[in-house]
């Protein structure tokens, strides 16, 4: 862990990196001259946006992405030292940046590291998570996939040179044993009526979920009377605040829903919290909203056959 994995940084050349030592695969021979206008990655159209989140997994020249998968966000330091060439005259000022701590979602990418600088000038940037059930981690470069990346490694970014790192992760989903009632949640959004009501948790007689609510948004009615889900949430909206809970299911028009729930204490309007998904439509954005009227209520006892 920790080395230097300057074999593919062809812009910095042989003579400033000769005695940093064995790279990742055990070469010792970086090219010793820059690649031509033609081999270069053309730039995307999000290049050099500090804490960019997407979900394309592509190398970007000047960037250094972290991607995650697997079931639960992650938490990840990242740290940079300037790196200039023996011959080249250090610049005037740093040329890249960092963004750390960074939280990145299952199934996104977030840019942590941009560096623009020129030949002989980059960044050193290394990763190291901080969050749960990792399975695997795996790096690539605009040349393909680094042989023998491990967390730590230090990766070069600048004008020529970008990388991507990618994170598995997997943690087991706690047992619940409880339910959520939530009466008539009533909301204005864009002039519309939105009405939330029902119930999700408990077992039902002879397996599965005990749950059915209605959606009614925009003057149509998402019901759902059996839902796939139910349980904590593990990553995303309302994650961390106590005994939330996300129930996912299709709805009877076909509309698949996710519905997030908090009890967050009486009276219910402005202290529960509520976030839904309809399909690919985030009605009240990434973060859901305060409930305005009605109530959610948290049950901690178990309803149905255990």
């Amino acid at each position: 862990m920790g080395t230097l994995t300057y074999q593919r940084f062809a812009p910095l050349a042989v003579a400033g990196l000769v005695g940093l030592g064995a790279c990742a695969d055990g070469t010792t021979n970086p090219t010793a001259s820059a690649p031509s206008d033609n081999s270069r990655l053309a730039p995307s159209a999000g290049r050099l946006f500090l804490g960019q989140v997407t979900t394309s997994t592509s190398v970007v020249l000047g960037e250094l992405k972290v991607c995650k998968q697997g079931n639960v966000h992650g938490e990840y330091i990242v740290a940079r030292t300037q790196f200039v060439r023996d011959d080249v005259d250090p610049p005037g000022s740093p040329s890249g940046s960092v963004q750390s701590p960074t939280t990145v979602q299952a199934g996104e990418c977030v840019v942590v590291a941009v560096d623009n600088g020129p030949d002989g000038i980059a960044s050193s940037v290394t990763v190291d998570e901080t969050s749960l059930g990792f399975i695997s981690v795996s790096a690539v470069d605009e040349n393909g996939s680094i042989v023998g990346y491990e967390e730590g490694d230090a990766l070069l970014i600048n004008q020529f040179h970008g990388a991507v790192i990618t994170y598995v992760n997997h943690v087991e989903p706690e047992e619940v044993c409880d339910f959520i009632t939530f009466g008539r949640l009533v909301f204005e959004l864009d002039g519309q009526k939105v009405v939330i009501s029902g119930n999700a948790g408990g077992n039902q007689p002879g397996g599965g979920i005990l749950s059915e609510f209605h959606i009614e948004a925009n003057g149509v009615d998402n019901h759902v009377a059996q839902v796939d889900s139910y349980g904590a949430i593990s990553s995303g909206a309302l994650f961390g605040l106590p005994n939330s809970r996300v129930t996912a299911g299709t709805a009877k028009n076909g509309v698949d829903v996710e519905l997030r729930l908090w009890d967050g204490g009486e009276p219910g309007k402005g202290t529960d919290k509520v976030y839904v998904k309809l399909g690919d439509t985030e009605l009240f954005g990434p973060d859901g909203i305060d409930i305005d009227q009605g109530n959610i209520q948290y049950h901690s006892t178990c309803r149905g056959p255990k």
